[in-house]
């Protein structure tokens, strides 16, 4: 099936083969419809008139064949102009080929005194010659339309190519966006962490060292074991963010409390992963570790119209620590560089579904509030 439509094909696009295969089919088909209309009705079966039918039937051959060269001459000229071109020509041809048929015919059968007959030679041949016009067009136009269509086809599918071309572009582009804006949040904790560790090796906490080392390590094995996707679910994001706040405990004690206000539907949403840490860790670092009395940091989610609404707020620094708490996600501070990455974060996923964006507290510091669109693990 695939080698005879291979060989459609490649028949129909190639103008040459094809016009000389329907050439002559054509002709011998005149020639078989000839013997079957005239000799076998009339009984006429001498081998002078099948010569003749076989003669005229090569002298239309022949005749047809500039009929070919002068179509395609005023194939581009206007419609009506073609038209009575083509009309004449064929009109033309079939006026002569009557003729030499006849002629033909008395020579080769001996017959005379058939000329008064010339209308009933004519009238055949004129319905042969406008049949190989009409075929000739018909097949022209079809031609032509194959072709637009193949040309569309292969236009479309270049199209497709480059649309998946753009769209695998685009996904690696974001993986590896994604990719550069974790590795800017975790350095920025690691540091802190080992710093943090440090001081109390310094002061001689050894035990407490060591838990916040071991903290550490469970910590960035969850946080290597998320690097594989892009998001996880909201309780696993509150597992890794309750194993990174009891590093920080270990540095705060009794200082830092820490508030959940989460809707039990809000559990089984879709979040980048690590998202509530860094802005934890700003709280921490811009409110709770400049008060002297420690201080409340609370994470509420819940679920709303279509959106999962998460809120990271704190209880502020002491009334003499200047904070910029209306520092736009963009500002090019500490706490504006985490906002940013974050803003980054979400427009990479969800693009302008979702937003991130600071405001006041009424615990008296920041609030940052997230919204994304919901989705449930399965």
């Amino acid at each position: 099936m695939e080698s005879a439509n291979a060989t459609y094909y490649r028949l129909i696009n190639d103008d040459g083969a094809l016009f000389w295969l329907l050439q002559v089919l054509g002709w011998i088909g005149i020639s078989l419809l000839t013997y079957l209309s005239l000799s076998v009705p009339y009984d006429q079966y001498e081998w002078s008139y099948l010569a003749h039918n076989v003669s005229q039937s090569a002298l239309g051959f022949l005749l047809s064949i500039p009929l070919r060269y002068l179509y395609r001459a005023v194939w581009h000229w206007q419609i009506y102009v073609r038209l009575a071109v083509v009309l004449g020509a064929a009109v033309a041809l079939a006026l002569i080929w009557s003729a030499l048929r006849l002629m033909l015919f008395m020579a080769m059968t001996g017959e005379r005194d058939v000329w008064s007959d010339f209308g009933g030679w004519l009238f055949p041949s004129l319905f042969v010659f406008f049949t190989w016009a009409a075929l000739y067009h018909g097949i022209k136009y079809y031609q032509f339309l194959q072709r637009e269509h193949e040309i569309a086809v292969r236009a479309e599918s270049a199209q497709r190519q480059e649309a998946l071309k753009r769209i695998r572009a685009e996904a690696e582009a974001k993986e590896a966006q994604m990719h550069l804006l974790r590795y800017q949040l975790n350095p920025h904790f690691l540091f802190n962490t080992l710093n943090s560790v440090s001081a109390l090796v310094t002061t001689g906490r050894s035990d407490d060292a060591n838990r916040m080392l071991l903290n550490l390590s469970t910590f960035l094995r969850f946080s290597l074991e998320q690097e594989r996707v892009s998001t996880t679910t909201l309780r696993e994001e509150l597992a890794a963010l309750q194993l990174y706040l009891d590093i920080e405990k270990v540095r705060f004690s009794d200082r830092l409390e820490f508030v959940l206000n989460i809707a039990p539907d809000a559990y089984g949403c879709e979040v980048p992963s690590l998202l509530l840490q860094p802005l934890v860790e700003n709280a921490i670092k811009y409110a709770i570790s400049k008060s002297e009395s420690g201080g409340t940091i609370q994470v509420t989610a819940q679920v709303a119209e279509g959106s999962l609404d998460l809120t990271v707020e704190d209880s502020g620094a002491d009334a003499d620590i200047v904070r910029d708490k209306g520092a736009p996600a963009g500002a090019k501070t500490g706490l504006g560089l985490g906002l940013q990455n974050i803003h980054q974060r979400l427009e990479t996923l969800f693009g302008s579904r979702a937003y991130c964006r600071p405001t006041s507290s009424v615990l008296g510091g920041m609030r940052v509030e997230i919204s994304i669109p919901t989705e449930q693990a399965a």
